[in-house]
């Protein structure tokens, strides 16, 4: 009886080897006959799937490819990712003879305008300026020094936290030692100043609009100044 049982487990055990090698033999032997291109987030920007098609089909040639399993996924991902606009790229086997692939854009928060023309994502990575599209982002006029960098995505991010300064915040300028922000609305220049005490800065600037708009003054102002502790001073 035990003998049985033995020769039957030893049985189930070899079947279910010859099976995953039959399945294994049989997927190997799986074109891959279309490509399923996925844009997460936004969708796609600045990018398209026919590029992205391109873009892999120059490296493994036109459809159909090789058997799956003789696909390298990570050295696609490695090659989409060489890509300007992607952030991050993921490609896996999504069904019989399809691959599919997941791209995430970068996505901009500042357009620096200057000699050099170009996008920083929240990390500082620099992108290229793309006629397919234009993302409504604040500018950073003049050529921004490496050493200025963290500054500014510090400040751009301190705004962002609030939906008033984010909406508003149309520019922003570097000179003489200190940040100046232009506003959507209104038609005075902020001084920021470095990013001490920036928090306070902003609330500052967040009252003085709304005293602005709910009150009315009775000069025009060109330059608002934050700089002064506990102080708004316009010019």
């Amino acid at each position: 009886m035990r003998l049985k049982k033995h020769l039957f487990f030893v049985t189930v055990f070899i079947l279910a080897i010859l099976m995953s090698t039959f399945a294994y033999f049989r997927n190997s032997k799986r074109l891959v006959e279309k490509v399923m291109v996925n844009f997460e987030s936004q969708g796609a920007q600045f990018l398209s799937v026919n590029l992205v098609d391109k873009l892999l089909i120059q490296n493994k040639g036109a459809l159909p490819w090789n058997a799956k399993d003789s696909l390298v996924l990570s050295m696609l991902e490695t090659l989409l990712e060489k890509n300007s606009y992607v952030d991050n790229a993921e490609v896996y086997h999504f069904q019989q003879g399809v691959l599919g692939v997941n791209i995430q854009e970068k996505s901009a928060v500042v357009r620096i305008q200057g000699t050099d023309q170009y996008y920083l994502d929240k990390a500082g990575n620099q992108f290229p300026i793309s006629n397919k599209h234009t993302p409504k982002v604040p500018l950073y006029l003049g050529t921004l020094e490496e050493e200025q960098k963290e500054d500014l995505l510090s400040l751009i991010e301190n705004i962002d936290k609030d939906p008033f300064l984010r909406n508003e915040l149309a520019s922003i300028h570097y000179r003489s030692n200190s940040y100046f922000i232009g506003l959507r609305s209104y038609g005075f220049e902020v001084e920021i100043g470095m990013m001490r005490r920036i928090g306070e800065k902003l609330s500052k600037l967040k009252v003085f609009c709304a005293y602005h708009d709910n009150q009315g003054l009775k000069r025009e102002y060109t330059l608002i100044n934050l700089k002064f502790k506990n102080q708004v001073v316009g010019s």
